[in-house]
């Protein structure tokens, strides 16, 4: 059998993958450089239908009234399409006119391209795409001098898209309105692991109108779960009880200066290991809907308890009001975790490099979350610098210090060292000099953060010795030349190893 020419021999199973990959390359080249790819020419989108959205319902304050609440002032208008790449373009025009309402109702511009006609009527070019709240132009309402709480005038608006399409919104603006406040502490402490804990749901009425039905929401995080519930209320969330109650009372009618509670009153159940929670609520009036950021549920199961019935009630009772849209209440529970900082000792030669890691670890009972609630602060070792720190990844393959420092002192917040029995380290490399003196760790509670207090402190700092081993310095020289004589060994039998198969090629 005649030998096979070397240029004509089967390819190994390497050569044959490398080929492919080569082709399907080549490929993808070639579709990439075609008009349009291979992509259905009738699959590009359309421009979906154009609207304009305003809300029902807006409040101002009289004339020398109170103030509306932050969450009031902004009047939210968009006319949103499908398409938007021209959003940025003025070629689309906004109208906004009160002609009718003017002893109720005037309209005050802002922003740039705006037009206005005493007052009344108020034009303005704006993009293809429009949001009140993102694009600096357009109007707000406000109420004219002579005008009453409880008066109410009609904002007509009008958005003509630039290929001439015509969407209209009207929205019926109250001056003055109710204002919702919600009572409720600020702080929860000591509450004992595991154990329901009772909280009053206090609503008033701060405004210049009654409210006509009122809407509200309790919200627990995971840890917290609510351990009553009632028949006119939804809930969702929780594997073993719910977290999210929403209730409406649309008969309640609650009058300027009224307060009511909520009876029999919000009872939740403090977590078993955890050692903090925390508990929002929001109430709105229904005509108003829930503001701007409260997400509600839009589902859930009735409870099985008694309703939940509005009372009025005299008196400023306990804690603080709130006009925002949500308040907050933080609860902790006497559940204290035993924190201990972890030190090292590192034997190293003068000039050497070496990790050294350094950390926390709790025995429990409770547990902090994973925010954590104890920052690790290192003092390098005297004679000793850093050649590299711990890193955290904030984007896809981007990197930024996990520590911050002044000097020889790194500040490191400590993660995951929250269940009980868990530890955290962090590898610094160091590099030593001809001297050395010793180092340390601390724990420093977190700012903002208030956890039990830790029963036991002392535990809460370590030290980092050093030995300088001369000996050591010696093996370690001697290692590096044996490496270095291992290494050219190693280039030698490779480029040896290149000839012979050189070689073969040409002889075939």
């Amino acid at each position: 059998m005649p030998v096979q020419p070397a240029d004509q021999r089967p390819l190994s199973g390497r050569s044959r993958a490398l080929l492919l990959c080569a082709a399907v390359a080549g490929i993808a080249v070639l579709v990439a450089l075609l008009p349009g790819g291979l992509t259905d020419a009738g699959s590009a989108g359309h421009a979906s239908d154009a609207g304009l959205v305003a809300p029902r319902t807006y409040h101002v304050k009289p004339p020398g009234g109170r103030k509306r609440p932050e969450r009031d002032k902004r009047l939210h208008i968009r006319y949103a399409r499908g398409d938007d790449t021209a959003a940025g373009e003025k070629t689309g025009r906004l109208t906004m006119d009160v002609s009718g309402a003017e002893e109720t109702l005037r309209l005050k511009r802002f922003g740039n391209g705006c037009t206005s006609s005493g007052g009344v009527r108020v034009v303005c070019k704006v993009g293809a795409t429009y949001d009140s709240w993102a694009d600096w132009a357009g109007a707000l309402p406000y109420a004219a001098p002579g005008s009453k709480a409880g008066d109410t005038g009609r904002l007509r608006l009008r958005y003509r898209a630039p290929d001439g399409h015509v969407s209209t919104a009207t929205t019926t603006v109250v001056v003055g309105g109710p204002v919702l406040e919600l009572q409720a502490p600020d702080t929860l402490d000591g509450v004992r692991p595991g154990a329901a804990t009772d909280l009053d749901l206090a609503v008033r009425n701060a405004g210049e109108t009654t409210v006509h039905g009122m809407g509200l929401l309790v919200a627990a995080d995971g840890a917290l779960t609510l351990a009553r519930t009632f028949a006119n209320c939804r809930y969702t969330g929780g594997d073993t009880a719910p977290t999210t109650a929403t209730c409406s009372f649309p008969d309640l009618r609650l009058r300027p200066g009224q307060t009511v509670v909520f009876r029999p009153g919000l009872r939740v159940r403090a977590p078993e290991v955890l050692d903090h929670g925390s508990l929002h609520q929001s109430a709105w009036p229904l005509d108003l809907g829930p503001y701007e950021d409260v997400v509600v549920p839009d589902d859930g199961e009735p409870g099985d308890g008694p309703r939940l019935r509005a009372q009025s009630r005299t008196g400023n009772g306990s804690g603080r009001w709130s006009d925002e849209r949500e308040t907050w209440t933080e609860v902790t529970t006497d559940n204290p975790a035993d924190y201990a900082a972890i030190g090292a000792h590192v034997r190293a030669a003068p000039g050497e490099e070496r990790e050294v890691r350094v950390g926390a670890r709790t025995a429990g009972p409770g547990d902090p979350g994973q925010g954590g609630a104890y920052d690790l602060v290192f003092t390098v070792p005297r004679g000793a610098e850093v050649v590299k720190e711990p890193m955290e990844e904030i984007d896809d393959d981007y990197f930024e210090p996990l520590c911050r420092h002044r000097g020889a002192v790194y500040t490191c917040p400590l993660r995951r060292v929250h269940e009980p029995g868990s530890e955290e380290t962090l590898p610094f490399t160091l590099r030593f000099g001809d001297s050395a003196g010793d180092g340390g760790v601390r724990l420093a509670a977190r700012k903002g953060s208030e956890p039990p207090a830790d029963p036991d402190t002392v535990d809460h700092a370590a030290a980092v010795t050093v030995t300088l081993d001369a000996r050591h310095a010696a093996s370690a020289a001697s290692g590096h030349g044996r490496a270095w004589g291992i290494g050219g060994g190693l280039t030698a039998c490779a480029g040896v190893a290149a000839a012979l198969l050189w070689r073969r090629r040409r002889t075939g």
